[in-house]
């Protein structure tokens, strides 16, 4: 039998008619040799039934854990990784409707950059919706024949299915145990693969659907829990910063692209403000020859005065403005904003400690 090149990891806990989805669109959407590892958490209503019938039509393509208790998520993916030997590993909620050709895509993308660690498809989950009378098949298309091959970076990968090489599971020994039982575990191993030179991001091309915390019940321990996480991940990587950078002229943002990306592949957001952009987004990053950055957004403006404000009432401050003008960085500092000619790394590691305290 041929070795299989991807395994998948679900874990299921009750949400039978879910599971019986996901499972459906996976059979009829990938065709890659792939081996599926379930862990049941103790689920109570006829899912392991169902997954006991199902591992005997399977001949051999599935293995099935079945815990006593719900050991949570991070747990339950380190047990599942106990089971798995392929040179690729997919994380998949049980939530997940899957389109033709998605896990093709995205190892194409692996297969395309040596370097690349971590790949999420895209989805709903990140922002890409079918509109109006579009299905998700027909939008799947579109984004294959439109991206077929082509990556771009971001700051994070997401857990909801997340296709890894496996040597960096490997290497950080699985998911982090400091986030048990989950919640910011994706994000910690995203922070672990760029440690070990990997990039990470997004395989354009590729497309699931995502019933977003469809097996999953949201509350007040959840929220705590969140928060908690949360603490810790900043505790470790320091805080994720928002960065407004001013620019003058298209030259002077070219000239800083690289920083920009820089300071996205660190964990920030970078939003360039440009009176004069005059080339497209993409543009941008293909004159540096580099790969686009969700983490780094262009935006115009027309007049000073209407930036100035527009910046001071934002909901959502920014951690530090950079610009080169006198007056602005004036005005700025006389606000209580922390404002920099240029954020150097410096800067920004001791913004991001003491941000997270």
């Amino acid at each position: 039998m041929d070795k299989f090149q991807c395994d998948i990891i679900v874990l299921t806990w009750n949400h039978l008619e879910l599971t019986k989805k996901f499972f459906e669109s996976l059979f009829s959407s990938t065709a890659l040799k792939i081996k599926i590892i379930v862990v049941d958490q103790a689920s109570s209503d006829r899912t392991r039934e169902y997954l006991e019938q199902l591992k005997q039509n399977l001949a051999g393509k599935l293995e099935i854990i079945l815990n006593p208790e719900n050991i949570g998520f991070v747990k339950g993916v380190n047990l599942g990784l106990t089971l798995s030997s392929a040179p690729f590993i997919c994380l998949a909620n049980n939530d997940l409707i899957f389109t033709k050709g998605w896990l093709e895509e995205v190892i194409k993308v692996f297969e395309k950059n040596k370097f690349i660690g971590i790949l999420n498809p895209n989805s709903n989950n990140l922002g890409m919706h079918a509109k109006g009378q579009e299905t998700i098949e027909s939008l799947a298309v579109d984004l294959s024949s439109s991206y077929s091959g082509i990556f771009a970076e971001m700051p994070f990968c997401s857990g909801f299915c997340m296709v890894m090489r496996r040597e960096i599971l490997d290497k950080s020994g699985g998911l982090s145990q400091d986030y048990i039982p989950m919640f910011f575990e994706d994000t910690d191993i995203s922070m672990q693969a760029k440690a070990m030179g990997y990039l990470i991001g997004l395989a354009k091309g590729a497309y699931v659907w995502h019933k977003e915390h469809g097996s999953f019940r949201e509350g007040n321990d959840s929220d705590q829990l969140f928060r908690r996480n949360q603490r810790l991940f900043q505790d470790k990587y320091g805080k994720t910063l928002r960065i407004a950078w001013l620019e003058d002229n298209p030259f002077d943002l070219l000239n800083d692209l690289q920083q920009a990306i820089s300071l996205g592949r660190s964990a920030n957001f970078v939003t360039f403000y440009n009176r004069n952009i005059g080339l497209t987004r993409e543009d941008a990053f293909k004159s540096l020859n580099a790969f686009e950055h969700s983490a780094v957004k262009f935006k115009k403006f027309e007049s000073y005065v209407v930036l100035f404000f527009s910046i001071l009432i934002k909901k959502k401050k920014f951690d530090l403005i950079v610009t080169k003008n006198l007056v602005l960085c004036f005005l700025f500092k006389a606000l209580g904003q922390r404002v920099a000619n240029r954020p150097d790394d410096i800067l920004i590691n001791r913004l991001k400690k003491r941000l997270a305290k």
